[in-house]
């Protein structure tokens, strides 16, 4: 096992120019606030 582990730490990764990763967030923004409080609470709340 050690052995895989040495020859994975010295496997050099190597430029991979048509790789390229997307600059946008994953989640859509919602149209409810967070919950800042007690789930508790804001049913007593309601």
């Amino acid at each position: 096992m050690s052995r895989t582990i040495k020859i994975i730490v010295h496997k050099v990764v190597t430029d991979r120019p048509a790789r390229r990763e997307p600059r946008v967030q994953k989640r859509r923004p919602k149209a409810y606030p967070f919950m800042t409080k007690p789930r508790q609470e804001l049913h007593e709340e309601c």
